[in-house]
């Protein structure tokens, strides 16, 4: 789902359609081993050379650890590092959704912001 976008990225119905699922996707309740496997994809994705695929995949990080927060628990500190990763994006609109992601992840009390965090 993140990777499709930019082969239809001129229709805007497609488009839509394409950013709901993955929302819908993400706010789905997700088993522990099928959420291993998921940010193994997303990781994938972190590589990637489009950047549309990396900004939908750092907003359904987004959407994913906030619909599953409880059971997402054990893998704050693999997110954290791709989201980490994701801030230093060389495009713009990623690492401003990495960003807000981010953000959210404090906010929430999802992981605890450390001295090293605010050091860099």
């Amino acid at each position: 789902l993140c990777e499709i976008e930019g082969i239809v990225a001129n229709h805007d119905v497609v488009e839509d359609t394409l950013t709901s699922s993955r929302m819908w996707v993400a706010m789905s309740y997700f088993h522990p081993h099928s959420l291993d496997a998921l940010i193994d994809q997303l990781e994938t994705v972190s590589t990637s050379c489009k950047w549309h695929a990396r900004r939908a995949a750092i907003e359904f990080v987004q959407n994913l650890v906030f619909s599953n927060l409880f059971n997402s628990r054990p893998y704050a500190k693999r997110l954290n590092s791709l989201v980490l990763k994701y801030l230093f994006n060389e495009q713009l609109e990623v690492r401003t959704i990495a960003s807000l992601t981010l953000s959210g992840f404090y906010q929430c009390g999802y992981i605890e912001l450390t001295r090293e965090d605010l050091i860099g």
